[in-house]
């Protein structure tokens, strides 16, 4: 024991005196040399000992990763014909669809079926007697026809036809036996659930493949009375076995969906999905199957878990194949409508073994090729390297801290040399680039302007991404120029270009003061957001309004090449969807919504009614404060493309003085002869319209509501008749 104590006392006094008279090179690398030798070891040691560790990773990663691109894929593909019914619901209670009689709606379905070509069939029943009426895509040509049973078909299945555009053509023929929708399984389905749901899958009634159908039923519009079923049919499993086909899972591996009693659905195998069992084909079971990896892998979850039915979560597992160790996922699938199936996918360990070894070979001879060469270069520019660093590294400091005009002066022909030069070049560089920058950055916010910036919630427009969206109520404002294309005509491009950006640069500008941001140009017209008040809509266009007045009172009435602006502007408020559209390398700011295409049809009445500025009754109903504008009630019409009527004002403090003057002497009369309209009493309304148009002959829409009584008296009118007309024209 004391012999051991003496001999470390002597080996700590020789290091300890070793360091002392070391030079600096060698105690600059002998640790880093002792630190190399210890990570060489250690990663060798920690490549040899992870590698299973590895496998068990990198199976986990690939089988969760397939297994969630099957789930997505599943409901992708198994989510458009619910989408496809609810639309088809709704135009059966619309009346779109002649169910019963089929004399109208093919071209619906037909443009349906278009849009996805993976659909099979798309039909709804009609509860009254069990009428038919869908479009199939004929499983030998590919080609879309039109099958429909009723009473007048002695309720057998007749084909037809259809052109490009999805109306019926000629007759193909009938099938047989007679069709009753309501006994199918689909229409039963249905019914029992009162919402939509997923057949079991059979043979499908025209096809003989198999089928798996989505249904919803259809009640009338009060929601009392059961009109019928809609349905579509989804060949399984070729489309969906294809996209199982083509994934990558390894060398051998394979992917498989079973049903809930063990049924395949569809398979990354080539083999048959259907057995014959007698004169009936059935589905295959999954422990039937004649893949050995799909069948042992049924197999042992059938054996482990007692029935499939009993697998309710995800689960990772590993069993013996031939001697083999295979790594097995399940993952429940349900997507809410009836549907409760298995994804597998199994996957054998040798198809990761070969590649973890392979790759610890490498690391260890990379390891050690490194640790050579570390050695060497190490030991020879320790010293040299160590003065040009630092004065590299302070010189970088200076120019990371903003400093541009810092340069490194090292006088040296090797790579520390170059790389001063390197630092200098690239300090150039960077201040030339912010410059560029900087005028970039100016150049983007015409383009791109700082408001609709701050109303995305971005900071620079870098951060924009296609896609970006803020969904919120606002008013939207359209103008527009009335009869520029006259002008236009007369005018060289040149001189049209320079009127339009001359009429732009007038009327922007008070789109901005008033807290709102042109979303885009259109030729001669604008469309622009206001995301806070009603208010500063209605008083940006009264603005732009002055603003063209004091144009026309400015031009030169004796020069052609001048002309006198007149405009009209549409507020709507309500729901709007702004953010960007267009492809990643071709941006541009948008605003979609139903409100952004009412706005422009209420720009359009301005036409029709002569009226400067229209807005809508949300926009009165905004308003805090009713009597601050001068409003007079237009109309409630019906636009193109909408169903409901709507309720649109003038706001009088847009009109020029002669012509607001007029209408507001004028609107006792204006207001009586409307009473009286709605009233229904279209004698008295005539002659208080025929007063305000003997005052004030220009008020449009006085003369289109004596047009209007002209009509109603001749045709007599209308059943049901509220007052609310309905218009044929979008503009």
């Amino acid at each position: 024991m004391k012999q051991l104590h003496r001999s470390l006392h002597v080996l700590r006094r020789r290091t300890q005196t070793a360091i002392r008279n070391s030079s600096l090179h060698l105690a600059f690398t002998l640790p880093v040399l002792v630190q190399l030798f210890a990570a060489v070891g250690l990663v060798g040691y920690l490549s040899f000992r992870n590698g299973q560790q590895a496998v068990q990773v990198l199976a986990s990663q690939l089988r969760s990763e397939v297994s969630a691109r099957i789930e997505g894929e599943l409901e992708s593909y198994l989510g458009d014909p619910h989408a496809i019914n609810r639309l088809n619901a709704t135009a059966f209670s619309n009346g779109d669809l002649d169910i019963e009689q089929a004399t109208k709606g093919e071209h619906l379905l037909f443009q349906q079926m278009r849009i996805y070509p993976k659909i099979a069939f798309v039909y709804c029943g009609s509860a009254r007697s069990g009428e038919f009426f869908g479009i199939l895509r004929s499983p030998e040509t590919g080609r879309l026809e039109l099958s429909y049973s009723n009473p007048d078909t002695n309720f057998l299945r007749q084909h037809s036809s259809l052109d490009v555009r999805g109306y019926r053509q000629h007759f193909l023929g009938q099938t047989e036996p007679t069709y009753d929708a309501r006994v199918r399984p689909w229409f039963k389905s249905a019914i029992s659930t009162e919402g939509p749901i997923w057949t079991e899958v059979y043979l499908a009634f025209t096809t003989g493949l198999p089928n798996v159908t989505a249904s919803l039923p259809v009640y009338s519009r009060n929601g009392r009375q059961l009109l019928g079923v809609c349905a579509t049919d989804v060949v399984l499993p070729e489309e969906f076995r294809t996209f199982l086909k083509q994934l990558e899972i390894g060398q051998s591996g394979q992917a498989f969906v079973i049903d809930r009693q063990g049924n395949l659905i569809s398979s990354s195998t080539d083999e048959p999905l259907m057995s014959a069992v007698g004169d009936e084909p059935e589905l295959l079971a999954a422990t039937q199957s004649q893949n050995a990896q799909v069948q042992e892998s049924a197999t042992y979850l059938l054996n482990r878990f007692s029935s499939f039915g009993r697998i309710q979560q995800s689960q990772q597992l590993t069993f013996a194949l031939d001697g083999q160790r295979q790594f097995l996922e399940v993952l429940p699938f349900n997507d809410g409508f009836g549907l409760d199936w298995l994804i597998v996918v199994v996957v054998p360990e040798s198809e990761f073994m070969g590649q973890i070894q392979l790759n610890t070979r490498i690391t260890i001879v990379l390891c050690g090729l490194a640790l050579a060469i570390a050695l060497a270069v190490g030991t020879l520019l320790a010293q040299r390297l160590t003065s040009p660093i630092l004065q590299l590294n302070a010189a970088v400091k200076e120019i990371a801290a903003g400093r541009w005009q810092q340069r490194v002066e090292i006088n040296r022909t090797d790579e520390l040399g170059e790389l001063a030069d390197s630092v200098n070049q690239m300090a150039g560089q960077i201040q030339q680039s912010f410059e560029r920058l900087a005028e970039q950055r100016n150049a983007f916010s015409r383009f791109f302007p700082p408001e609709y910036l701050q109303f995305m919630n971005k900071q620079s427009v870098t951060e924009v991404q296609l896609g970006d969206h803020v969904s919120r109520k606002m008013t939207v404002m359209f103008s527009d120029i009335r009869g520029f294309t006259n002008m236009a005509e007369k005018m060289k491009a040149r001189k049209t270009f320079q009127f339009i950006n001359n009429y732009l640069q007038r009327i922007s500008p008070l789109v901005r003061t008033h807290n709102g941001f042109v979303v885009k140009y259109m030729g001669d017209g604008m469309m622009a957001v206001f995301p806070y008040t009603a208010e500063n809509a209605i008083d940006s266009a009264i603005s732009q309004f002055q603003k063209v007045q004091e144009h026309n009172q400015q031009i030169d009435t004796q020069s052609p090449s001048t002309f006198a602006i007149e405009i009209g502007i549409g507020l709507h408020f309500g729901k709007v969807m702004a953010g960007m559209i267009g492809e990643p390398d071709r941006m541009q700011p948008d605003a979609l919504s139903d409100t952004v295409n009412l706005a422009a049809r209420l720009e359009g009445l301005s036409k029709v009614y002569g009226a400067a500025l229209i807005i809508s009754e949300t926009v009165r109903r905004q308003l805090k404060d009713h009597d601050r504008y001068q409003l007079r009630f237009l109309d409630r019409v019906i636009v193109k493309g909408r169903t409901e009527e709507i309720a649109v004002y003038e706001v009088l403090d847009a009109e020029p003085d002669m012509r607001r003057r007029q209408k507001l002497e004028t609107l006792p009369a204006f207001e009586a002869g409307i009473t009286a309209y709605t009233n229904q009493d279209l004698d008295t309304a005539a002659q208080h319209f025929h007063t305000v148009c003997t005052q004030h002959p220009q008020d449009k829409t006085a003369q289109l509501y004596q047009q209007r009584i002209q009509y109603l008296l001749r045709e007599g009118m209308p059943k049901n008749w509220n007052g609310a007309w309905e218009l044929d024209h979008k503009r």
